[in-house]
């Protein structure tokens, strides 16, 4: 069995060597007829050693992941979305596309949806390398890429590392803004190629609502690089079909499904509403301590930086292609962060949806600052050197080269919560947690009794408060969940049993008075189970 501790020097000094491999390459590059290709597969497998301390630690790294696993376990049994599942600010297609590791055999854990995160950060990789071949040239894509995969493959950042929802909808914009640089360089994509440009477009909305800004921006600047295709008005026309094809599909499964109420009420509105926290002036001034909560996010930063500055020293500058795509660079950037700042939550992990759009600004200076590319390999050298000073200062210091330790045991620890839960009940049960604590619904394998698994927004003031709290106890009447827990006083943000606890619902309260037993409290966790068979 592989296992890491918390200084694996050894291994992560590999991981700078394969590192300094790709960096070698650009210094080889007119030797090596097949570098492109062999860049590209390097940069696969660095970035997938240099995560295996991640992949193997099957444990929460952020409360985001046990709450989309446990929509996964659930979906697994109960397939009707926003009927047994409501993913809040995640849409369903992310939450199906989590049952893909269970369809190959990898179960429902931490370990398996990291698997599948990293392939949408390889994905987006490959797809972000090829736009920028598209949009400039490979040269200008070679060097481009070394930024985001140098952050992606070594940053132990935990709003970077776990699996996020924002991972597949980036995969999806990047897929997007390649099928947009064909129809930029070529003026034509075909038919085809734009219908399902329309139709990966239309499915981000559906992966998570917060990307529908840069979805606007892609989509708008498709229609600009269409506006020379020989038959503009029926290329926008089969954009526009692929871009409805999605939506209408999910609205008519909905409404036949009896759910198109709930997408209207809690994924529509209910996330306009948390996207309400900041104005726009606001999020622009917080902008600096927002990037400062993450130092790898700053390395990736000055890595850009970096890059950008030496690009300055090479004379000829290219302004053709580069002003024409300017413009979407920088509104793609200024959606991005739009998107990452608007709920007035400075989650880091938010931050996910700019690292592409800063670095296609990137190529974009590098691009117009380049000529023959005979300072490419120093640069290549020029974008590893932050992440490398990073690694040498831990080293040195002495400090923890990896988060995320491992023991021979690759298996979801079971809590004594989860312990307690399962001596009454089986995987096949339904299992309620009032608060916010979904791992035990990882541990215990159990599905969800709610729609939404955690009570957040039934507790929380706001203007559909009591209309998610009315959704939890018809949920609670109509599943007859075998297990209810109250995490309140052990769970994310609520912790004040006074006024949080189920007790302080008087809804609540007497239906489970009513229709449960008290078991046991361990961790400052309360279990009790139903009465009787209903």
């Amino acid at each position: 069995m592989i296992s890491f501790d918390d200084f694996p020097v050894v291994y992560f000094a590999l991981g700078y060597a394969l590192a300094a491999g790709v960096v070698l390459l650009f210094f080889l590059r007119k030797n090596i007829p097949f570098f492109p290709t062999l860049l590209l597969i390097l940069s696969a497998v660095l970035v997938v050693f240099v995560r295996l301390p991640i992949l193997l630690f099957n444990q929460e790294i952020n409360p985001d992941e046990s709450q989309i696993i446990a929509h996964a376990i659930t979906l697994s049994q109960y397939p009707t979305y926003w009927e047994s599942v409501d993913g809040t600010t995640i849409g369903p297609i992310n939450n199906y596309m989590l049952l893909l590791p269970a369809f190959l055999g990898l179960g429902f854990d931490y370990t398996a949806i990291r698997l599948l995160g990293l392939v949408w950060v390889i994905g987006s990789l490959w797809f972000f390398y090829q736009s920028v071949k598209n949009f400039f040239d490979a040269p200008t894509a070679q060097l481009s890429l070394l930024p985001p995969l140098f952050f992606l493959a070594f940053t132990q950042d935990p709003d970077f590392v776990h699996y996020s929802s924002e991972q597949l909808p980036l995969f999806l914009l990047n897929v997007a803004l390649w099928s947009v640089s064909k129809i930029n360089v070529a003026r034509s994509n075909g038919f085809v190629g734009i219908f399902l440009l329309g139709v990966v477009l239309g499915l981000n909305p559906f992966a998570k609502i917060q990307v529908v800004p840069q979805v606007v921006v892609i989509g708008l600047w498709a229609v600009i690089s269409l506006y020379q295709h020989k038959h503009f008005l029926k290329s926008v026309l089969v954009l526009v079909a692929g871009g409805l094809t999605v939506p209408v599909f999910i609205v008519a499964l909905a409404r036949l499904l009896g759910v198109l109420d709930d997408l209207w009420d809690y994924y529509v509105l209910g996330n306009l509403i948390y996207a309400g926290g900041s104005s726009l002036v606001d999020a622009i001034f917080r902008l600096p301590a927002f990037f400062a909560k993450s130092t790898d996010f700053l390395l990736y930063l000055g890595s850009l930086g970096l890059l950008c500055v030496l690009s300055f020293f090479q004379k000829d500058k290219r302004l053709s292609v580069s002003n024409q795509i300017g413009a979407f660079v920088v509104l793609w950037l200024v959606a991005a962060l739009y998107a990452a700042t608007k709920t007035g939550n400075d989650f880091v992990h938010y931050l996910n949806l700019c690292i592409y759009p800063l670095a296609l600004l990137g190529a974009l200076f590098i691009y117009k600052s380049s000529k023959n590319g005979s300072l490419v390999p120093v640069a290549a050298l020029v974008v590893l050197i932050p992440f490398l000073v990073s690694f040498g200062l831990k080293a040195i210091q002495h400090r923890p080269l990896n988060a995320y330790v491992s023991g021979n045991d690759h298996r979801v620890p079971v809590s004594a919560v989860s312990k307690l839960i399962l001596k009454y009940a089986q995987p096949t049960d339904r299992l309620v947690v009032w608060g916010w604590m979904c791992r035990y619904h990882v541990e215990t394998q159990m599905p969800q009794g709610t729609a939404e698994n955690h009570s957040e927004r039934s507790i929380y003031p706001h203007p559909l408060r009591q209309k998610y709290y009315q959704r939890y106890l018809d949920d609670l009447k109509k599943n007859h969940p075998k297990v209810f827990v109250d995490a309140v006083g052990n769970s994310l943000w609520l912790n004040d049993r006074s006024t949080q606890a189920h007790e302080a619902f008087a809804e609540l309260n007497d239906f489970i008075r009513k229709n449960y037993r008290f078991v046991g409290e361990v961790e400052n966790t309360r279990v009790y189970l139903r009465n009787t068979e209903q």
